[in-house]
């Protein structure tokens, strides 16, 4: 009993390690998507990197990605609550 209960233990730490693995290249994958996506739509613009516009406009664009952060997690914030202040079972 005591070894199955070990192994559980241990397979259950793995799984964790997996899912932070993988959590953390799809984060990565997606920053560098976002990046590349901001980098294109600045230029399409006319501007070239390196320059003041092109710095604005990168700097509106990762503005408006905080914000969307933001925004998304005051909405998950919100729901969480009005779950937690509802009685049980209703």
């Amino acid at each position: 009993m005591r070894f199955a209960t070990m192994l559980l233990v241990l397979i259950s730490l793995v799984g964790c390690a997996q899912y932070d693995a993988i959590r953390n290249e799809n984060m990565a994958a997606t920053s560098r998507d976002r990046v590349a996506s901001d980098e294109a739509a600045c230029q399409s613009s006319g501007v070239q990197p390196g320059s003041p516009q092109y710095d604005d406009c990168r700097r509106r664009l990762a503005n408006q990605h905080a914000s969307d952060t933001r925004g998304h997690q005051r909405l998950m914030d919100q729901m969480l609550n009005e779950n937690n202040l509802r009685p049980i079972g209703q």
